[in-house]
């Protein structure tokens, strides 16, 4: 035991472990140089090997990329990223940065850039110790070869170049490493930003209820149109049936009808045998008043003749007695018969009233049968026409039964591809729920593959927080979103304020007035806390199946979304810009 913690004090001698004074430097990387033993004596023990090693940068440079290029991957990352003259320009200001041996904020920055390059043209940490051990082995070859150092003096200096490389080694692989963890950090949280902007399920599943809603509407108006082309089908059967009767009707109508129009034009000849007829007892009439009008004249002159013998009767006295008595006689046959021929005058003129008013209806009758005559004739015609007309009908309504039991065909042909489109969007819709869980589930894996990052330690600067917070910011509207689609569960007890989650950490934190007094950076406070606001009304709404509510909130938490990414954005670029 005795032996043991004296040759372990001894060799902490020598390697001089314990504090540095070296104070160019931020406490992270004094730790570093403690814990490595590495002081201002280390440092000027490399100083002074600069001047055995700098004759031989040239030839330093040379061997190391021969050694390099020989290796056929490294060979590729060269030629694919950069040529060998300028990775041995940037070998040769390494060096001179080495063997000068002044570490401060400046050195510490350029083996800073080193590790990032390395991270990004993908050079493995193995490889990159491999040939940084390489070089220092060089260079210390070079120091044992050509220095005249005693033992002790040389110890030291091989130690110092040891112990500086392994500084180099360990700032710029912690580097690489950082750098390379962070673009698997940013590659998986990208992956989650594109994955989380695969919101289309929601559309998707929607439209497959809408399109199964739609099959069923079509198979109800196929059904109605189905039953609608029945029913025409049946009336069409019964206008047939009707049809026919009625074109029996109209031939039995115009049967009748031609028949009428024989009787009328009978009636019309009668007529006209009337007409002659009545002339003829107008003539008659006439005939006769003239032969009153002559028995009138001797009824006249009779009585005329009677007074004069009755005067002469008179005169002759005794005599004429008898003479007397036969021209009373006479007058009073010659009043009787005056009085008769002015009744039979009387009883004429009556009957040649009558006969013209007979003669006149007769007329009318006659105009009467010819207008019957004409409309017979043109109900003939328009029976004719009907006829036609009703066996037309008759064929139309044959082929619309005909169609209807066509369409009817159809219809239900439709019916059964509706039927098949509807079995089809519930497999869809299936699978589109399915695929949504599916999705959801993968970016939840993803997501715990990205938590265990922040488990390692990794420095994340103001810049890395950013695009990791829009990460865990559209996450979060994922998770809501999925909700709403009943894919995810949230507890409502793991809701955090806006203060409480990482960018309100970061944006709450002590940070540089450079970025508190940004405009961009006041901007961001409101849409931020609205994010957290709609998103917690969104998750109570839709806890007690408000689900319009949990949409209607989640509408507003997309719109507060969309401002908080694009100011995080901005502020992205403008800290971009300060480094």
């Amino acid at each position: 035991m005795t032996i043991f913690t004296k040759k372990a004090t001894t060799l902490n001698e020598d390697l001089n472990f314990g504090m540095t004074n070296i104070k160019q430097v931020d406490e992270r990387e004094k730790a570093r140089l403690s814990f490595l033993g590495i002081t201002e004596e280390t440092l000027k023990h490399v100083r002074e090997a600069a001047v055995i090693l700098t004759p031989y940068k040239k030839e330093i440079i040379e061997q190391f990329y021969y050694n390099i290029t020989s290796v056929e991957h490294l060979q590729k990352i060269i030629s694919h990223h950069s040529s060998l003259d300028r990775l041995k320009e940037t070998l040769e200001k390494y060096l001179e940065e080495f063997l000068k041996a002044e570490v401060d904020h400046n050195y510490i920055k350029t083996r800073t850039i080193v590790g990032k390059v390395h991270s990004r043209i993908h050079l493995t940490a193995d490889h990159f110790i491999s040939a940084h051990h390489m070089l220092i082995q060089m260079l210390v070859s070079l120091v044992i070869e050509h220095s005249h150092y005693k033992r002790k003096q040389l110890s030291e200096t091989i130690l110092a170049i040891q112990k500086l490389g392994a500084f180099d080694q360990q700032l710029i692989v912690e580097i690489y490493m950082e750098n390379t963890f962070k673009t698997f950090l940013f590659d998986v949280s990208d992956l989650l930003n594109h994955t989380t902007q695969l919101n289309s399920t929601k559309q998707l599943i929607m439209g497959m209820e809408q399109q199964i809603e739609e099959t069923h509407s079509v198979n109800l108006a196929s059904e109605e149109i189905r039953a609608s082309i029945q029913e025409v089908t049946n009336y069409a059967m019964k206008v047939s049936k009707g049809t026919e009767g009625a074109v029996q009707s109209a031939e039995q109508s115009k049967k009748i009808v031609s028949e009428t129009l024989n009787d009328i034009q009978q009636v019309g000849n009668v007529y006209e045998q009337v007409i002659k007829e009545v002339s003829k007892l107008n003539q008659e009439i006439e005939q006769t008043k003239n032969v009153v009008k002559i028995i009138k004249g001797v009824a006249e002159q009779t009585n005329l003749l009677a007074l004069n013998a009755s005067i002469e009767a008179a005169r002759a006295g005794e005599h004429g007695k008898g003479f007397a008595v036969v021209a009373q006689e006479v007058r009073k046959l010659s009043e009787h018969t005056k009085e008769q021929i002015i009744q039979i005058t009387t009883n004429m003129e009556s009957l040649q009233i009558v006969a013209n008013q007979v003669t006149e209806q007769i007329h009318q009758t006659g105009e009467l049968v010819d207008h019957s005559v004409h409309r017979a004739e043109y109900a003939g015609d328009a029976l004719k026409d009907i006829v036609n007309a009703m066996e037309e009908i008759n064929i139309d309504t044959s082929q619309i039964a005909a169609m209807n039991e066509e369409q009817t065909s159809t219809i239900l042909d439709i019916a059964k591809r509706n039927n098949k489109i509807y079995e089809h969007s519930m497999n869809t819709q299936e699978i589109a729920n399915l695929t949504a869980r599916h999705v959801f589930e993968l970016s939840k894996r993803m997501e715990e593959y990205r938590n265990t990052f922040f488990g390692i330690n990794v420095k994340l600067y103001s810049q890395d927080i950013i695009r990791v917070t829009i990460t865990d910011h559209l996450l979060w509207k994922w998770k809501v979103y999925n909700m709403i689609l009943g894919v995810e569960t949230i507890d409502l007890n793991k809701i955090i304020s806006h203060e409480e989650c990482r960018l309100g950490k970061w944006y709450y934190s002590d940070l540089p007035a450079s970025v508190r007094n940004s405009y961009t950076y006041k901007q961001l406070e409101n849409p931020h806390k609205a994010v957290h606001h709609y998103a917690k009304q969104a998750i109570v709404s839709y806890k007690n199946n408000n689900v319009s509510g949990a949409q209607e909130a989640f509408i507003q938490l997309e719109e507060a979304s969309k401002e908080v990414i694009g100011l995080l954005s901005n502020i992205e670029k403008e800290l971009s810009k300060s480094y």
